[in-house]
């Protein structure tokens, strides 16, 4: 059986016409690689400081608590350090500027832009919701 007829078998459960379906599967056939020049800025700040707020938390986000580590083995640490007020603009990379995020806050955060309130240590989204820290031992 193809790969196409055992993909198809799979979501005939999902309401969506043969037509669509055939419409969604799509094949790259321009993919290539290309050389380009550009100038570049390279941000050069001390990385001991987002360093040492990771081991703070023990790699944990201080948003949800998460160790995403665990089950996948401890050898890496599957962590990001966020700048609130964004670095390319503040140049601020001192520890009250940082906070320790899992990745998937990380991209919750930069894809609603929330606004945080250091006083109740709170993002802000634009839909009115709002989520604090679970963890927080520097700000």
């Amino acid at each position: 059986m193809s790969i196409y007829n055992q993909l198809k078998n799979k979501i005939a459960q999902y309401p969506i016409n043969e037509p669509d379906f055939e419409d969604l599967l799509l094949n790259d056939n321009t993919a290539h690689f290309t050389q380009e020049s550009h100038i570049i800025k390279i941000r050069k700040l001390n990385k001991n400081v987002c360093d040492n707020l990771k081991k703070i938390y023990g790699y944990r986000c201080q948003i949800c608590g998460q160790l995403i580590t665990t089950p996948y083995g401890n050898e890496k640490k599957v962590i990001d350090a966020h700048h609130i007020d964004p670095f390319i603009t503040s140049l601020n990379n001192n520890f009250n500027n940082i906070m320790i995020l899992c990745p998937n806050h990380h991209r919750i955060i930069h894809a609603y832009n929330p606004i945080f309130k250091l006083k109740n240590k709170e993002f802000l989204y634009p839909n009115g919701y709002k989520e604090g820290l679970l963890l927080n031992l520097h700000l």
